[in-house]
């Protein structure tokens, strides 16, 4: 029929969904592979870089509280394509101004179009896929945040070195461009399915307090290490590109990672998730435990450190918003809006606080030390969700109802 148009490919919503999440978060990225350039060409503090992080997650998180019911209302198509150019037009200016100031410009800008492109990019992938695939189509768009740190790690402290971090900026600008062209011509515009009645105004369950402290002190522990590893490792001796291979080694890894065990802890079901969770964070603890270590007993262990800090940071993202669902069923948008500020409050004050740590005690032993506690206290109350507050049985669900992760997550 002349007008209709052609119902776009899995592959390509799956390839703007992903590039989508990896591209909306670019504040992480530019912080923690090209912040020893910026600090070196604008005179910043470790505070004022965390700080640039710090505000990107607590924009996202106070206009996620709105994202989801505006992403119902206009469909998936238009907030995907609006998020990148917001996206675009924050990094341009970045690029061109190149200051403090425009820094947290456009980490606000970009946190707000963050919001809302989680909620699009998920019911765009679910729209495109059956429903035993919805759970690994969310997990490979959400991978587009590691893969982009990966790709950056590898990349950007080289490209830096040769065209500058404002040059490393506007490119990234520029695939956030074609990226919202390709949105407008491929994304759906699909509006997910109504959840049953009750989901708003069921009370959370008994113990629920535990499953956002265990959200909460997970992205303290691990946000640091997006944020100040290369930073760090920069600070004690170690090149811009080793620095970054490291990274790059536990992003890339933690890329591949995050989809298996996503896929696998789908087909186990919901009564060992919790379980499981306090086994990821506790490799995390372990691997921060050798990078506060590792900054007297060498490169090597700082490594082995690195990549477990990383892995756990990739792989458990997801676990807070599955917890979340498996715990409160019949109360999912409540619990994750509470789980949510929860995480996005410890996404606010993790990296400022790491930064304004480094900066008055002259080094990394304590606020790697904080974050290590930070890992144990999110270890400890996974373990008590596991045994103290078991997973309800939900009713059944529309089929198309998106079974996303909590923005800052993705």
């Amino acid at each position: 029929m002349r007008g209709t148009r052609a119902a776009p490919s899995r592959a390509a919503v799956l390839t703007v969904s992903t590039l989508a999440m990896g591209l909306g978060a670019a504040p992480m990225p530019i912080v923690g592979y090209l912040g020893a350039a910026i600090r070196a060409d604008l005179g910043l503090t470790g505070a004022q870089l965390g700080l640039v992080v710090g505000v990107f997650y607590g924009v996202t998180g106070v206009t996620s509280l709105l994202g989801s019911r505006v992403v119902d209302r206009l469909g998936a198509r238009w907030w995907v394509a609006g998020d990148q150019a917001l996206t675009a037009a924050g990094l341009a200016a970045v690029a061109a101004v190149g200051s403090f100031p425009a820094l947290l410009v456009s980490s606000v800008v970009t946190g707000c179009g963050y919001a809302f492109v989680n909620a699009g990019t998920s019911v765009a992938v679910t729209a495109v896929s059956r429903p035993d695939q919805a759970a690994t189509a969310v997990a490979v768009k959400t991978a587009g945040i590691p893969a982009l740190l990966t790709v950056t790690a590898l990349a950007g402290p080289p490209a830096a070195e040769a065209v500058g971090w404002r040059g490393v900026v506007l490119a990234m600008a520029g695939l956030a461009a074609v990226n919202a062209v390709l949105a407008l011509l491929w994304v759906p515009s699909r509006r997910p399915a109504r959840g049953p009645a009750g989901d708003r105004g069921s009370a959370l369950p008994r113990g629920f307090v535990w499953v956002v402290l265990a959200a909460t002190c997970f992205v303290v522990g691990t946000n640091p290490l997006s944020a100040f590893l290369v930073v760090s490792l920069v600070d004690g001796g170690v090149s811009p590109l080793t620095a970054g291979l490291v990274s790059a080694t536990g992003t890339g890894a933690g890329t591949v990672a995050m989809v298996v065990v996503a896929h696998r802890s789908e087909r186990r079901g919901p009564l060992p998730r919790a379980g499981t969770a306090a086994r990821v964070c506790l490799v995390g603890l372990g691997g921060t435990l050798l990078l506060w270590a590792g900054t007297h007993l060498g490169l090597a262990v700082v490594a082995v450190g690195a990549v477990a800090g990383l892995l756990c940071a990739m792989v458990g993202a997801g676990f807070a918003h599955a917890v979340t669902v498996d715990r409160a069923p019949h109360a999912v948008g409540r619990a994750t809006a509470v789980m949510s500020c929860g995480y996005y409050l410890g996404a606010l004050v993790s990296p400022l606080g790491f930064g304004a740590l480094a900066d008055l005690t002259g080094g990394y032993d304590l606020p790697w030390a904080v974050t290590a506690a930070a890992m144990a206290l999110s270890v400890a109350s996974y373990t008590v969700v596991q045994r103290r507050v078991p997973p309800a049985v939900a009713a059944p669900r529309p089929a198309a109802e998106p079974a996303g992760a909590p923005p800052a997550q993705r």
